[in-house]
């Protein structure tokens, strides 16, 4: 049965997306467990170290080296290693990321080859902080993808900007606006015939209360697509360390989805470690299961940082 999932999903990527379609399933899969349980909304995060998937000006307000790693994983073997790491430097923090997804190889019955797809990618970027509510990033990224026996190679940019401000007189509410537009290169070449990049255009907002209530709305389009995806979500914090998070949304095709997802943090003297789990819906090949480990080194030293750690404990 695994054997027939994956010649099936093969079969299907070879006919309708490297031929003249898109290509560039990692891209469009390469975001960390929290930002796949927001949906689209994660372009307006604002400041969490795994926000750059969605909006490379995050960068600009990460204020610690740290970094992510991402597995997920549908039908057993198909995988995806995703990750990202952050060094600030004054104004400007330099970012860099990789991916890696794979489907087990499998011999077409009809003419005997062997069918495999592979797609990686690696880039870096930086973020830098204009003044105190306007931030802006970009990075740029390397990718190839092998079909079978084709392979091709090509480069993409990603670039953003986010806007960030308290409410007059309440300090404990802020407002977070962003945009973005992801995976625009020049395409990959197929068999004579060039595939375009998932390019999207995105727009969000988040609203915080305290830093324990968080409220999302964004709205994708995909530039091969006529249709206008949005998404609304929802997160709580509870108990100082543990995160549930809600959100809706629709696919390129207008299909209604749901996700759901969870964080758990630990802090270990000044040093915070955080895993996230979501389970994504995905068409015709079940769930994905998709777990983020992400570490985060102290950004200042001594008292003064460990009282805001406590007065900010799950700031992202």
């Amino acid at each position: 049965m695994k054997f027939i999932y994956i010649s099936i999903l093969i079969s299907f990527l070879w006919s309708q997306n490297l031929i003249g379609g898109v290509t560039g399933a990692a891209l469009d899969l390469s975001a960390n467990a929290y930002e796949k349980s927001l949906s689209y909304s994660g372009v307006a995060l604002g400041d969490d170290i795994g926000g750059i998937s969605y909006n490379p000006a995050v960068a600009a307000n990460i204020d610690s080296i740290s970094g992510t790693f991402t597995h997920l994983n549908y039908i057993e073997d198909i995988e995806m290693f995703y990750g990202n790491f952050f060094y600030p430097k004054s104004k400007f923090s330099f970012t860099g990321r990789f991916g890696y997804m794979y489907m087990p190889s499998v011999t077409d019955y009809q003419t005997g080859k062997e069918l495999k797809y592979r797609e990686f990618f690696i880039g870096g970027g930086s973020g830098y902080k204009y003044n105190r509510n306007i931030s802006i990033g970009a990075n740029i990224n390397l990718y190839t993808a092998t079909f079978a026996e084709s392979s091709g190679i090509t480069f993409f940019l990603n670039t953003g900007i986010n806007y960030e401000t308290y409410l007059p007189l309440l300090n404990t509410h802020k407002i977070v606006i962003g945009a973005s537009i992801l995976n625009l290169g020049p395409g990959i070449k197929f068999k004579q015939q060039r595939s375009s990049l998932p390019l999207s255009f995105n727009l969000g907002a988040k609203y915080v209360y305290e830093y324990d209530y968080r409220l999302f709305c964004g709205l994708r389009k995909l530039a091969d697509n006529d249709n206008l995806s949005w998404s609304i979500a929802g997160e709580l914090v509870m108990f100082k360390f543990f995160s549930a998070r809600l959100s809706a949304y629709t696919d390129p095709n207008n299909n209604l989805k749901f996700n759901m997802g969870a964080g758990f943090k630990i802090t270990y003297k000044e040093y915070d470690f955080i895993i996230d789990y979501t389970s994504l819906p995905l068409e015709e090949i079940e769930y994905s299961n998709i777990i983020t480990f992400t570490f985060r080194f102290p950004a200042k030293k001594g008292k003064q940082m460990k009282q805001e750690k406590w007065e900010n404990i799950w700031k992202r």
